[in-house]
């Protein structure tokens, strides 16, 4: 698998290090007259939604008497931080309070942030206060959130900052975390902090995950970290996949950022898929993004392609062709076959160039291999026409009567 060039690495790596180095404090340290400051600063705190309930004392059992002075500091400097109008200040000086906070106070400073009514107005900087938790001291961070109730996000964001670090720790606590609902969303937000500097290890990752929707999310998840490098390698990361299920899930899903990125490449990719379902659904995605650049070329590699993709392939190219020339089209997709594997791409046509050729498009109906699809589309389409411009309509049912459905020409003409 082609891996990216050392320059992506390490300018991926640039603004991770420069967060985590203030957030973590490894950067730079307060000067001693403003921390002699803060213990001469008298105490008020954020307005709690339910003053006499504390998120961080449920956590960690009772506090009275531990570190209260620094808590009620802390509390104070936050909430002037909060209560800043400019968000790039409220981001410059909250960064540098975390940076400074100790270790055993954040629990009480993030509780005292999530009972707060400006929780509501201020969820980048709770996020950012939430990061530099999970940066700090993970095992703290998540297990408060297990006794509190965390939101997704929550969950999410702890999993994926403590992965970006950690990743084998961190997905592992994940795998063997408990999370109600259809998602493991501790699962999902390490996989992300993984894939957000290793996508190869995020894959491995992923593979070991059961097939699920947890796994559909991952993989959605941390699509963006794999196609940032590139198509060459988005392709090796896809084939780098041993799972035969996973494989036809990641084609699928990245099958439309390759074809945007390269449409002739992913053309290539497309027609060497061993698995013929899921080279026909990735065939469809290639012909669409193709059609949108060359027309031309999209159609001479549709004609190119085996009858059993050939057909689902025709519907990218049959989408934009109608909508540019409904006649040409209709003169392309009949060229092609009377496959009744064609219907989804006659369906498309018909839809694609209604407004612009109402006659066209009716007339390609007919072309319809199932009874129940053409009724359906002549129902639609005429009764459509019929309300919009019924003159019109009737002539075009009385000339072609027919050739139509007893029953269609019978609802129309009566």
């Amino acid at each position: 698998m082609k891996t990216p060039p050392k320059w992506i690495w390490s300018a991926a790596a640039v603004p991770l290090a420069l967060i985590a180095g203030i957030l973590l404090g490894r950067t730079s340290s307060a000067p001693e007259n403003e921390a002699e400051e803060a213990n001469n600063i008298p105490a008020r705190k954020i307005q709690s939604r339910n003053p006499s309930s504390n998120g961080a004392d449920s956590a960690n059992g009772s506090r009275s008497g531990r570190n209260s002075a620094g808590e009620e500091n802390a509390s104070y400097e936050l909430t002037t931080i909060l209560e800043s109008t400019s968000r790039l200040d409220r981001t410059q000086r909250l960064l540098s309070f975390l940076d400074r906070l100790p270790t055993d106070q954040f629990a009480a400073v993030y509780a005292e942030m999530a009972n707060s009514p400006m929780a509501a107005i201020r969820g980048s900087e709770r996020s950012l206060i939430l990061q530099a938790w999970a940066e700090r001291d993970p095992l703290a961070a998540v297990d408060y959130l297990q006794v509190n109730e965390a939101r997704d996000w929550e969950r999410e964001t702890t999993l994926s900052t403590w992965a970006a670090i950690d990743p084998q720790g961190a997905f592992a606590w994940a795998t063997t975390a408990a999370d109600e609902g259809e998602i493991n969303n501790w699962v999902l937000g390490s996989m992300r902090g993984i894939a957000s500097t290793n996508p190869e290890l995020a894959r491995d990752f992923l593979m070991q995950l059961d097939d699920g929707k947890t796994r559909e999310r991952s993989l959605r998840s941390i699509e963006a970290y794999v196609m940032q490098y590139g198509f060459d390698y988005a392709e090796g990361w896809i084939t780098g996949i041993d799972d035969p299920k996973l494989l036809g899930q990641a084609s699928r899903r990245l099958a439309d950022d390759l074809a945007e990125l390269d449409p002739s490449s992913a053309a290539r990719w497309n027609s060497a898929i061993a698995d013929t379902d899921t080279r026909r659904d990735v065939s469809e995605t290639v012909s669409d993004r193709w059609a949108r650049q060359d027309l031309d070329g999209a159609k001479a590699w549709v004609e190119s392609l085996p009858e059993n993709t050939r057909t689902e392939a025709a519907e990218g190219v049959a989408r934009h062709y109608a909508r540019q020339d409904p006649q040409g089209a209709a003169s392309w997709l009949n060229s092609l076959g009377d496959d009744p594997d064609y219907d989804g791409a006659r369906q498309i046509l018909v839809r694609e160039s209604y407004r612009q050729d109402p006659e066209t498009s009716l007339g390609f109906v007919s072309t319809i291999s199932d009874d129940r699809e053409r009724n359906r589309n002549y129902n639609r389409y005429l009764g459509d026409w019929m309300r919009r411009d019924a003159e019109s309509a009737r002539s075009w049912t009385e000339a072609n009567q027919a050739s139509l459905p007893p029953s269609i020409v019978k609802r129309y003409l009566r």
